[in-house]
């Protein structure tokens, strides 16, 4: 178990690189990862926590890999991929595009979700919709680029839905999106407690699910602040149905089940999106 020591250095790591809010809690959880990760002792920790202190990139990757949640599945609660791609059908065919963003997209799961269901909405393979995916765990992001899954990971997929956008490894029990699904998601590492993100408003929905709860509440804010300014005036925001909105209410009207709309006079600052979430 980490000392109290090394526990506080974790807990203003966690701050410092991610904006992550450690409490007493998540002491027993960071030790039962660590160790499944080979860190099996006190001088483990010290180690690690020293070259993380240092800005050590592999021993930073590693920390935020241990302190991040990757709860993550197929078409996890249903009825926000049913709103998003009935937002996203209105506003292609308004438009002629719809642009969607999955924020803290773990494995993958979730953004090429709402590519199968775009795939299926608009009845064509190459659906007139792009889809962003970040995420500040390199190493989950290299997971869900290459789209590959366990037979467990697959379950929840109906059998159709497996048979037109996997395909099976060999004899193995995996399985993999198939390289049309794959080539409509762009990945790309984000730190959504970062000044800057290097991102293109305006989407037209931002799946923001399980990642929110874990942030310190100025990193909430913040965060909220920003993808206001990249949402289109009629934009959708989902969140996690456990998570709410809290000094950054104002921003948004809240629905039902953690789905929130972008009120049309909530720009921070007036018309323009914020400078710190525009490309560079």
């Amino acid at each position: 178990m980490l000392s109290n020591q090394q526990f506080e250095r974790a807990r203003l790591l966690a701050s410092k690189l991610a904006g992550i809010e450690l409490v007493e809690r998540h002491r027993q959880v960071l030790d039962s990862r660590s160790r499944r990760a080979g860190i099996l002792n006190g001088p483990g920790w010290d180690s690690l926590l020293e070259a993380a202190e240092e800005g050590e990139s592999t021993a930073t990757q590693l920390l935020l890999r241990l302190l991040t949640i990757k709860f993550t599945g197929f078409f996890r609660h249903p009825p926000h991929f049913d709103l998003a791609v009935e937002h996203a059908v209105r506003a292609a065919q308004r438009r002629g595009h719809a642009r969607l963003w999955s924020a803290g997209a773990a494995t993958g799961e979730e953004p090429y979700s709402l590519v199968m269901a775009l795939v299926e909405a608009f009845g064509r393979d190459d659906p007139p919709a792009t889809i962003l995916a970040t995420e500040v765990d390199v190493s989950a992001l290299g997971v869900a680029q290459g789209g590959e899954y366990s037979e467990a990971s697959v379950q929840g997929l109906a059998p159709a839905r497996r048979g037109r956008f996997l395909r099976k490894i060999n004899a193995s029990k995996r399985w993999r999106v198939v390289p049309a699904i794959r080539r409509l998601v762009e990945f790309r590492a984000l730190n959504l407690a970062n000044l800057e993100w290097r991102i293109e408003g305006a989407f037209d929905v931002i799946f923001c699910r399980n990642v929110l709860m874990y942030l310190e509440a100025c990193h909430r804010y913040a965060v909220l602040e920003r993808m206001a300014s990249l949402l289109e005036p009629d934009g959708l925001l989902m969140l996690d149905p456990a998570e709410h909105l809290g000094k950054a209410r104002h921003l948004f009207s809240s629905g039902a089940d953690g789905v929130c709309s972008r009120r049309r006079a909530s720009r921070p600052g007036g018309s323009t999106p914020v400078a710190a979430s525009r490309a560079r």
